[in-house]
């Protein structure tokens, strides 16, 4: 059992699906971690749903008087999830960066007129493959727990594309060692060196990775 003490607000979402508290711990921990200005600079949540990693992140830099990003996007390829982002936004309150809604696959994210455009990534993303288990009846339900519009390597080639070269990308891979398939691994392959990559904290049991 997991407890959030960092109680933020209540988010809508839509019922066939929940979010975790993955995603607000996530949220936290990024919040605790990064200590750089944020004033200038751009962020990211990447496969946001309803907003909820991003919208809690900034929470919590307006509840601790901290500056916010210039702007925030996030960016979520199921247009189902607007009308719930909106409301979240408009419960969130006052006092918000420039904030985008990107209704997106992150693949857009590899075209060169979004390379380097972001200092800080966040992103909670499907964990499974196609051929990892049982699909659901439901389509929605699966593209949030699957990578089903894309696949892993463009996920780890879009956050290097779009990641600035002093950025960083706070992600959640989980482990997937009973499919034979190590995400870690498979992400240093896929990076080849050019920038680095490390496990900084544990959510939950799922590992919170750094690209830098």
């Amino acid at each position: 059992m997991s407890v959030n003490h960092y109680f933020t607000f209540n988010y809508v979402q839509p019922e066939e699906y929940h979010f975790s508290h993955d995603s607000v711990f996530l949220a936290r921990q990024v919040f605790e971690s990064f200590t750089d200005d944020l004033q200038n600079m751009t962020a990211l949540d990447l496969c946001a749903g309803c907003g909820i990693v991003g919208l809690d992140f900034l929470f919590h830099c307006k509840s601790a008087g901290k500056r916010m990003p210039a702007s925030f996007d996030f960016l979520e390829v199921q247009s189902i999830y607007r009308e719930y982002f909106e409301q979240n936004l408009h419960g969130f309150g006052s006092r918000l960066p420039l904030v985008n809604f990107l209704n997106h696959n992150y693949d857009i994210l590899k075209a060169e007129y979004n390379q380097y455009r972001y200092d800080l990534i966040m992103s909670n993303p499907p964990y499974f493959r196609v051929n990892q288990g049982i699909l659901s009846p439901s389509e929605f339900k699966n593209r949030c727990r699957f990578f089903i519009d894309s696949d892993f390597k463009n996920l780890i080639e879009a956050i290097d594309n779009t990641l600035k070269p002093h950025g960083s990308a706070y992600i959640l891979l989980r482990d997937l060692q009973n499919h034979g398939v190590n995400p870690l691994d498979e992400a240093r392959k896929i990076l080849g060196g050019k920038r680095s990559i490390s496990v900084v904290d544990d959510i939950r049991g799922t590992p919170l990775v750094l690209i830098k």
